[in-house]
């Protein structure tokens, strides 16, 4: 997915924006239920590389560029649009068209006008430098972020993580002064999809049919059930784990990983923005909720039982 200035105008001026974006981003993410793969934040647009489970780009995209814009005119003080009318994206299917979507996506940085006449030290050493984007924890360079998924790490063949890393960033230096023409001749071969032909083919087939049944561009929003009253989701969750209610409003962690379930199932089922559900639970801000939900997922993973027993809430409340 890729999101341009309005009239390509900077959307990020220091970086102060760019925290902004990917603390706005990660509320989206968890919001939304949406795995982040790769990105790069550049000037005046960003890439994400994105995996939607629940079909939900349009819902995704609107909440992240809504919340930015608001905070950017905020700041400051430009009415009007900050981004193009619409976001830009294709779907991608197999794993080595994905892997070079990431490369791609990490390469942005290097290939700008002002270093098309470096040399590949110089770029190298410019993406190595270059902070805003998912590229050094993919190459070893840095931490691994939470916020994104690095399975795709997992194709380089190696049995380390550490291998797998040097590997990957190899993979890319050996792009820095070249054009990936495999992927460039798939990114131009069709409007939606990215991948082999079988894939493209397939895909445009099944987007024009999906355009026919819904009669107009976007997702395909999969019907929604009936609401629940947060209240109802507050008392469950405080009999299943053995609290009071009112304890879900403090503030701390004497609670451990109960508030944050609780905030977890009203999210996902009440209909609730995180703005609305951060105000009622007590937080500072939407982002503070969306912090904790990635918090919560992790738990999740390593945490078969509070797992199950989310699944069971949740099952009993839908």
């Amino acid at each position: 997915m890729t999101s341009r200035g309005n009239g390509r105008e900077t959307i990020f001026y220091s970086d102060q924006d760019r925290e902004r974006f990917l603390e706005q981003l990660d509320a989206a993410l968890a919001a939304d239920g949406v795995m982040l793969y790769a990105y790069c934040l550049m000037p005046n647009h960003y890439h994400l590389l994105v995996e939607t489970p629940l079909g939900n780009i349009q819902r995704f995209m609107h909440r992240l560029n809504t919340a930015y814009s608001m905070y950017f005119r905020y700041k400051n003080a430009r009415p009007g649009h900050c981004f193009e009318t619409r976001y830009h994206g294709k779907l991608a299917g197999g794993d080595d068209y994905l892997l070079r979507l990431t490369r791609y996506i990490h390469l942005n940085p290097v290939k700008v006008k002002r270093m098309a006449k470096a040399g590949v030290v110089e770029k190298r050493l410019e993406l190595e430098r270059f902070r805003w984007s998912s590229y050094r924890g993919y190459a070893g360079l840095g931490p691994e972020e939470e916020r994104v998924n690095y399975r795709w790490l997992g194709l380089m063949g190696r049995r380390t993580r550490s291998g797998e890393q040097q590997a990957y960033k190899r993979y890319v230096d050996g792009f820095l002064g070249a054009v990936d023409g495999k992927l460039k001749e798939a990114m131009g071969a069709s409007g939606y999809a990215i991948g082999d032909e079988e894939f493209r083919e397939e895909m445009e087939d099944g987007l024009k049919g999906a355009r026919l049944r819904k009669g107009c561009e976007g997702d395909i929003m999969w019907p929604k059930g009936k609401p629940v009253e947060v209240g109802r989701v507050e008392r469950e969750v405080a009999d299943a784990f053995g609290v009071k209610v009112e304890d879900l409003h403090y503030h701390g962690h004497r609670l451990g990983e109960v508030k944050a379930v609780a905030v977890e199932l009203c999210c996902q089922l009440t209909g609730k923005t995180q703005r609305e559900l951060a105000e009622y639970f007590g937080y500072r801000s939407d982002s503070s909720i969306g912090k904790q939900r990635k918090r919560l997922a992790s738990a999740t993973r390593v945490d078969a039982r509070l797992a199950a027993k989310i699944a069971k809430l949740k099952g009993s409340l839908s």
